[in-house]
């Protein structure tokens, strides 16, 4: 937690001079989801950041190399798994929106 008086107090503006809006965002939605308190720690911060650029990193190599990927009709067993994984997902996230 953050607090003045524990030092590690940042405002907005200093969070996001030091972690950027995409770093915050992520950070925060990874602080905790209960109902206590949501713990803002540096290192996750660093850590996010670090995976954000990773991520980053990953897809502009897929994009340069788009050309070696598979293309073509997805008829495998594999592509049939993954269509039937996503679209149990689909129903089940509109189950629960309808909730």
């Amino acid at each position: 937690q953050m607090s003045k008086s524990t030092g590690n107090f940042l405002t907005l503006s200093q969070a996001v001079d030091k972690f950027s809006a995409d770093g915050m965002r992520l950070t925060l939605a990874d602080a905790g989801d209960t109902v206590e308190d949501a713990n803002f720690v540096e290192a996750m911060a660093d850590a996010g950041i670090l995976r954000l650029y990773t991520w980053v990193e990953w897809v502009k190599e897929m994009i340069a190399n788009r050309d070696s990927l598979r293309s073509g009709p997805a008829n495998t067993f594999n592509d049939r798994v993954f269509a039937s994984e996503m679209n149990a997902g689909i129903m089940k996230t509109e189950k629960n929106y309808e909730k």
